[in-house]
């Protein structure tokens, strides 16, 4: 276990101390994986990647949590997850990325090692969780953030995974509750994008 002190006396921001302590706690864990088994591969790639950290080529998001729900969108990573490739642009809209989800060769079988997963640090017990984003068992949709995960939820079904049978149904259930956020965005401004602004 790799123990952190998150308490500090500049900083009440707990968003902001956790983003602080992510660097830390990633360089621990590659300095301690690296010498439990030195043929193991850790990457920790520049800043604004659409990854956090690759191990043996797996691309993992960090998060430190208090168990919370939390912000979990990425375009790159899901479309990573369903088709294994991650050659699109991050900053796509969302017409664009679906063109090039709905046109891109899909897996046929599930493969783990090639879909994107959180390492989950709950920073107030130390537990420590480590899914694939089809293993997560409840996806929640908001129209300002798009996809938001429970961790308290997914540490109390850490044991929930998806069947490599129903794993097709589980990318569409992700890619619905999306679709769902997106068109609560679009119906939440839709009184102000028709607005006449000569009555402002």
């Amino acid at each position: 276990m790799i123990s952190l002190t998150f308490k500090d006396g500049h900083c009440d921001d707990g968003r902001l101390v956790s983003a602080l302590k992510e660097k830390e706690y990633l360089e621990r864990l590659k300095i301690g994986l690296e010498i439990s088994d030195p043929d193991i591969i850790v990457e920790i790639p520049g800043v604004r990647c659409w990854y956090d950290v690759r191990i043996n080529g797996i691309p993992i998001n960090l998060k430190i949590t208090t168990g919370s729900t939390d912000n979990a969108f990425n375009k790159t990573a899901i479309y990573f997850t369903i088709t294994g490739y991650d050659d699109i642009a991050g900053n796509l809209n969302f017409n664009a990325w679906w063109e090039y989800l709905k046109n891109a060769t899909k897996k046929d079988s599930r493969d783990q090692e090639t879909e994107y997963h959180y390492l989950v640090v709950n920073k107030n017990t130390g537990g420590v969780l480590l899914k694939s984003i089809l293993d997560i068992h409840a996806y929640k949709s908001n129209p300002s953030n798009i996809l938001q995960i429970n961790w308290n939820n997914e540490f109390c079904n850490s044991d929930y995974t998806s069947s490599p049978v129903d794993f097709k149904k589980k990318q569409k259930d992700l890619v619905s509750t999306i679709q769902s956020s997106v068109s609560q965005n679009i119906m939440n401004s839709l009184k102000f994008a028709a607005a006449n602004l000569s009555e402002l």
